[in-house]
């Protein structure tokens, strides 16, 4: 029996941005991470959570961030950084990273680092670039279409 071999992505006609790409991309990458993630015992919202820590925000600013990152209530925000708590990454009214935290932020972020070399290295920063300003601008259209009333629902 002959197969016809697959085109290699060179020979392949290069397909234009869309959502089904954005999609395959994102549940790729997303898989590689939360593979990465679960090897450091978190999920990516209490990442994003513990990022937000990290990044020297108090609790409000955190809420803030975490909610419109992730998409959530900002009521869900203060849980993921009560889960937080409760693990014992965070403490104190403000909070900060603790010693355990911030290890944890440290190997996780360095981790992260060496992926993104991986994923990304060999790209030129040009296409890179590219990339980067078309999903900003889908990012800020999502958003406005979030922001706006839901559809109605046909009857």
């Amino acid at each position: 029996m002959t197969t016809t071999p697959s085109p290699s992505p060179s020979t392949s006609p290069v397909p234009l941005l869309d959502g089904r790409t954005i999609g395959i991309a994102y549940h790729a990458i997303a898989a590689v991470r939360d593979r990465l993630l679960a090897s450091h015992g978190l999920t990516f919202h209490r990442s994003v959570a513990l990022k937000a820590i990290a990044d020297g925000l108090d609790r409000a600013g955190a809420v803030d961030r975490v909610a419109a990152t992730l998409k959530i209530d900002p009521a869900r925000a203060h849980t993921l950084l009560d889960e937080l708590t409760d693990a014992g990454l965070l403490a104190g009214a403000r909070p900060s990273l603790t010693d355990r935290g911030a290890e944890l932020q440290r190997a996780f972020t360095d981790a992260v680092a060496v992926l993104t070399e991986r994923l990304y290295g060999d790209l030129p920063t040009s296409e890179r670039e590219v990339a980067a300003r078309a999903l900003t601008h889908v990012t800020a259209r999502a958003d406005t279409e979030l922001a706006a009333p839901a559809p109605a629902r046909p009857a």
